[in-house]
């Protein structure tokens, strides 16, 4: 196997020099590790005839957004007395795992993903959580996502273990002693009145992606991070870079 050689920050300059021959639709067929780079390292700012404009990753940008929704500072932490609870800011970084895993993998993962989607996929590359702590998250961002509820019941075709693993009653909280809290009885949508609430605690949701992230650009640096290999790299281009005037 090739050893893997250990990639730099790039400079600002060299970021400009990516932008202008990494996004451009004349370039067919973008190189994947530049556009890594990109997806990494913007925003930026830069002049044209027109004014000046801001280009931007979808992972930059996402991460902003959750970062403003649970008012975390520019580094992803929390200041004293902010209050971090916030749903927007949860299904935000539920998310912004759908788009690490659908977006880049891992070349030495600490464990195989607990399931087929992307926020699973990105736990178990990016993160130490459990296959069963990954699953509950996933149910998490089901329910958030497709009805902004604390329900999630997944379809009766899923298999019964899994689908035993993905119903769930949650109760949002902040300030728990750890990110999920499981139930002492599975609750279930047949016996709506029984069983409890799986809790996840939104601050610290919040601050495993964050840690995601860095671990995301830690294998980065290491040089074993990949853009998916079932998505090309134009398509993957188009759908994360955007250009904003200021």
């Amino acid at each position: 196997m090739p050893r893997l050689r250990p990639l730099v920050d790039p400079a600002p300059a060299e970021i400009a020099r990516l932008v202008t021959s990494t996004l451009s639709r004349n370039v067919s067929r973008p190189a994947p590790s530049q556009l890594l780079a990109l997806w990494l390292y913007l925003p930026l700012r830069m002049n044209t005839p027109q004014g000046p404009i801001d280009v931007r990753s979808s992972l930059e940008a996402s991460l902003r957004d959750c970062r403003n929704a649970t008012k975390r500072d520019a580094n992803g932490n929390v200041p004293p007395g902010a209050d971090a609870g916030s749903w927007l800011g949860a299904i935000g970084y539920l998310a912004l795992l759908d788009q690490i895993g659908g977006a880049v993998i891992n070349l030495h993962p600490s464990c195989k993903p607990s399931g087929g989607s992307c926020v699973e996929r990105a736990l178990a590359h990016f993160t130490d959580v459990t296959g069963d702590e990954a699953i509950c998250l996933y149910a998490l961002r089901n329910s958030l996502a497709h009805d902004f509820s604390l329900v999630n019941v997944p379809p009766s075709t899923v298999r019964p273990l899994r689908r035993r693993k993905l119903t769930r009653l949650f109760t949002l909280t902040r300030g728990a002693p750890e990110l999920i809290q499981w139930p002492s009885a599975d609750w279930n949508p047949k016996r709506p009145n029984r069983g409890d609430a799986t809790i996840v605690d939104v601050q610290l949701l919040g601050d495993l992606v964050e840690g995601a992230v860095r671990e995301v650009r830690r294998v980065y640096g290491l040089g074993a991070l990949r853009v998916r290999s079932d998505v090309t790299p134009a398509v993957w281009r188009a759908g994360r870079f955007f250009r904003h005037a200021v």
